[in-house]
């Protein structure tokens, strides 16, 4: 039998309704690579798209690429394709995770796991290798998610990991997620997915290997990439806090935060200085971010143990946290988050007033409530939707809205001096009974677009520049604006919110912009870059840029690399010129599958996906919304980011106000280098044709929305 390299080789199905359990051959779906290029093309092809994403018939889809599990650094990830309860549309949605999980699952043998039916009662998965059992969860149903975890690693044996939902999965709420490690989620409504099947939890223990064509070429390229190439998390290039190798620091500052006298204070053994990170030396990098201080400023080393993060990761992403002071407000002293649900400038949109004044240390009130929803969410498996809930339920506390859709009694009933009071017991009310769907104020938990339609709030709401919607489907921006056109362009692509960061990355690398712009430029034409926040009229090199950031975030998601480090556009090496190598991708996919990959390569492949994402987007609109126009439906940006400073005019230096006329070009622009209609925004035949897609411009044209 002939080795199959970078792929495990399986798929697993299991079908919950009848218990069958069975795997197929992976080699079908190679041409779409693995993660989300194999999750769409079987929804596509088995779950017609207007299946109701709660249905029996709906399925999901985990799956990893042919890098997670090799060794590659920043590899470790895992993607879950469904069809999404949260947004317009009820389309195609992703939730991806880091940590563990999806090593372990190439380990037993699996690229990907087929999820489908409904079980009658709470059960899991368990897969140890080739040994798949559905095991009873009756004693897990109405857990925490953390409980969960323990209770199944030890029912199955310390070697396994698993992922869990918790009680606001189990409830069907679809801001819900699923958990796995220690902050470590989906989101995207995936929880209250698992929930419709009576599915808690998929535990995975796997003694295998992942192939290597070549070991040594691995070896070397990864050497390369970790000696030259990488920076901090977002791949930072250049320490924020002056070190003496470094030629500039970081203007403003960047997520490279260790430095001399920034200490883990509550480190195992003592307190550990991060020092001096030089880019050279391999062994230094898990120092170079330290999240706590580029969230919660210098306060945050007095309780920092030390940093944490997904397999195959040497950049270490999240911080993890002692806070005795946390078990004072009864909370957890042991706290940690990777991305935005422990950021207090999210937090405090919950509270009328300064947070916790009670607290210990002065000043630590919002930090510490901000750990203490964090935990309180995690362990709800609640989502918060990149920061969304919270500006929902600020926009309605001050607009009134509660006294209007809550009776008397239910409105009385919350403890609102808690929100006043600034008490840090308060976040754990709210999102409760959004968790366990207390009453109609839990309805925040149904997602914004259907919220604001039971709510009737109106284009008032959506048209806030507080609220900060991207567009009148249901999710928020998710990355700087400071980039313009670009950023706008890739905001509106997805049912949910983007998670699009190559263009964050090197855009707030706090590299000077003039070397930024010669390295970007260089790739793709003059003018394709502004400078921060000084935009200028829209260009075909600028398209050229958001085409190339569009398709990566697809190809990350497929191979399955960290779309936060990937790709390695800039370097912190001076000798570079501070240029990165964006063909890296492509030579770890030679060196780990043996097949001669490309850049053009990667492109070709990642432009399939994303042609399969927007067509079946149009699909289901179609279906699900009667509409035949994505541009007009899907991607209308909200009127805030027109009207926003309105003494200023567009393209003015250091306003982000955009001007319609320029958009409506800039989509323009986009849909010709997608090859898409410009009056429609949906992929003609040619494009589909070329990309091995046929089917999906034949069932376009069945339902009158194939562009002539």
């Amino acid at each position: 039998m002939s080795t199959t390299y970078g792929w495990a080789g399986k798929i697993l199905r299991v079908n919950l309704t009848n218990r069958s359990i069975t795997t197929q051959s992976v080699e079908p779906y190679k041409q779409f690579v693995g993660g989300m290029g194999i999750g769409y093309k079987i929804i596509w092809d088995e779950v017609p798209l207007n299946t109701d994403p709660y249905a029996p018939e709906a399925k999901f889809v985990v799956a990893t690429g042919p890098l997670t599990g090799s060794g590659v650094p920043c590899s470790g990830r895992t993607n879950i394709s469904f069809l999404t309860p949260i947004s317009k549309g009820r389309s195609i949605c992703d939730g991806h995770m880091g940590g563990h999980f999806g090593n372990v699952m190439k380990y037993a043998g699996y690229d990907a796991i087929v999820v489908e039916g409904r079980s009658p009662t709470p059960v899991y998965i368990k897969i140890d290798d080739d040994r798949v059992t559905i095991e009873s969860a009756a004693h897990l149903w109405g857990k925490m998610t953390r409980e969960s975890a323990k209770t199944v690693v030890e029912e199955c044996g310390p070697e396994f990991t698993c992922f869990t939902i918790g009680p606001a999965g189990e409830n069907l709420v679809n801001y819900s997620v699923i958990h796995t490690s220690w902050g470590n989620i989906a989101g995207g409504g995936i929880g209250a997915i698992c929930g419709s099947k009576n599915l808690k939890a998929v535990a995975v223990r796997g003694t295998g290997g992942v192939a290597i064509a070549d070991p040594q070429r691995l070896m070397d390229l990864n050497n390369y990439m970790l000696t030259e190439l990488i920076g901090a998390n977002n791949n930072h290039p250049i320490p924020t806090y002056a070190q003496s190798w470094a030629e500039f620091t970081a203007q403003p500052p960047n997520r490279w935060r260790g430095a001399p006298g920034l200490r883990w204070e509550k480190a195992l053994g003592g307190p550990v200085d991060t020092g001096e990170q030089p880019y050279w030396q391999i062994d230094r990098i898990a120092y170079r971010m330290f999240k706590g201080v580029h969230e919660k400023g210098h306060q945050a080393t007095r309780n920092a143990v030390k940093t944490s993060g997904c397999s195959s990761c040497p950049t270490r992403c999240y911080q993890r946290f002692d806070h005795e002071e946390l078990q004072e407000v009864g909370g957890n002293a042991k706290a940690s988050n990777t991305c935005v649900g422990s950021q207090t400038n999210h937090v405090h949109h919950l509270y009328a007033r300064p947070v916790a004044p009670h607290i210990r240390n002065e000043g630590d009130g919002l930090m510490l409530t901000a750990y203490i929803g964090s935990n309180w969410m995690d362990d709800l498996g609640l989502w918060c939707n990149y920061g969304f809930l919270n500006r929902e339920f600020r926009y309605c506390f001050e607009n009134g809205v509660f006294e209007r859709v809550l009776s008397t009694a239910e409105f009385n009933s919350i403890p609102w001096e808690k929100m006043r009071n600034g008490d840090p017991d308060w976040i754990r009310e709210v999102y409760t009974r959004i968790a366990y769907k207390q009453g109609e104020f839990s309805r925040l938990g149904d997602g914004a677009f259907h919220t604001a339609q039971r709510w009737n709030l109106g284009m008032a709401f959506w048209d806030s520049l507080f609220v900060n919607a991207m567009t009148y489907n249901g999710y928020p921006q998710h990355h700087d604006f400071g980039t313009g056109a670009q950023a706008a362009i890739f905001n509106v692509m997805y049912n949910r919110d983007c998670m699009v960061h190559t263009l964050t990355n090197f855009y707030n690398a706090g590299m000077p912009f003039e070397i930024v712009r010669g390295i970007i430029d260089g790739h793709f034409g003059q003018g394709s870059l502004d400078p921060p926040n000084n935009f200028t009229r829209t260009n075909e090199a600028k398209m050229r840029l958001g085409k190339w950031c569009f398709l990566r975030k697809q190809w990350h998601d497929m191979a399955t690399l960290c779309d936060w480090m990937w790709p390695m556009t800039l370097s912190p090496s001076q000798r570079r010129g501070y240029s990165g190598d964006i063909e890296l991708d492509a030579k770890f996919m030679t060196a780990v599958t043996g097949e001669n990959w490309t850049n053009d390569d990667v492109l070709l492949t990642a432009e399939r996906t994303s042609n399969m994402l927007r067509a079946m987007t149009a699909i289901s609109f179609r279906l699900n919304e009667n509409s035949s126009n994505l541009r007009q439906d899907h991607d209308r940006l909200n009127a805030h980011y027109f009207d926003r400073t309105p003494h200023l005019e567009p393209f003015t230096p250091g306003n982000r106000r955009m001007e319609r006329a320029d958009m409506e070009r800039t989509f323009d622009l986009f849909y010709d280098v997608m090859g898409w209609d410009r009056a429609t925004g949906i992929p003609r035949r040619a494009t589909l044709a070329r990309l091995g897609l046929s089917d999906m411009a034949d069932r376009m044209a069945q339902l009158g929305i194939l562009p002539a």
